[in-house]
């Protein structure tokens, strides 16, 4: 319980900073949803959903703040189910144009079957600038020993 309440001050912290200053770019919020995969032989794919919040701080820099919750369990061994939730806080680089590269890192508190513990967390994906939102394709690594593989979509409001 301590460690959400620190993910959670964290990510207040987060979203109360001076990139929280008003300018002419709205916040935006989204969706995703994806395959996360332990390390290991044997393991098999779960399947989380997750809720995204960012903001463009200035030029192609903005910051993300997701929350990622399995849905269908994964499999680590041959009998034993695995989940992982998280939370974390991103410094998110986008290239220009239509369809771009999206750079991202941060710091993410992340909480599984086995353990749970902060972490620095990164990854890379291709976005689509689609209608008033943008489509991503990202690949994040979550820990040492998660993977994420997510579809989302996010819109300004």
């Amino acid at each position: 319980m301590k460690k959400i309440l620190i993910a959670l001050s964290a990510l207040t912290a987060l979203l109360s900073s001076p990139a929280m200053v008003q300018g002419a770019d709205p916040l935006m919020f989204g969706g995703k949803a994806g395959f996360f995969k332990p390390d290991g032989p044997g393991s098999d794919n779960g399947f989380s959903v997750g809720g995204v919040l960012g903001k463009r701080i200035q030029g192609n820099v903005s910051w993300e703040a997701e929350l990622n919750l399995a849905i269908i369990d994964g499999e680590v061994g041959t009998n034993t189910d695995y989940e992982i939730n998280s939370i974390a806080g991103y410094a998110v680089y986008r290239t220009e144009g239509n369809t771009h590269l999206k750079a991202k890192m941060g710091v993410g508190y992340w909480d599984d079957d086995f353990d749970n513990d902060f972490s620095l967390t990164m990854g890379i994906g291709l976005g689509f600038r689609m209608g008033r939102g943008i489509l991503d394709v990202e690949y994040t690594q979550i820990n040492d020993s998660v993977d994420y593989v997510t579809v989302g979509y996010i819109l300004p409001f």
